[in-house]
């Protein structure tokens, strides 16, 4: 149905000069509109299938269970000198 309506609108270059509100704009603006439709439905429909037929992989999650703190924290920082001023011999 766009194809149509762009087609007549478009016949012997009749959208170019024509005026906001005439018939030939009118149909333009009707066409593009219809395409705008049209794709979003396109995207739903294509949405809607693939998450019917390809469903996301379920992520590898650990067990639930007590978290062990060793791999949720940095390690520890080695052992630093006390500041201030070293004893003389």
């Amino acid at each position: 149905m766009s194809d149509y309506l762009f087609a007549t609108a478009q016949w012997r270059g009749q959208h170019r000069g024509a005026a906001k509100g005439s018939p030939p704009k009118l149909l333009m603006e009707a066409a593009s509109r219809n395409l705008s439709v049209a794709a979003i439905a396109d995207e739903a429909d294509l949405r809607t299938l693939r998450a019917a037929y390809d469903p996301a992989p379920t992520p590898n999650l650990p067990p639930p269970g007590p978290a062990r703190a060793s791999t949720a924290l940095p390690p520890a920082p080695p052992h630093a000198p006390p500041a201030g001023p070293a004893p003389s011999r």
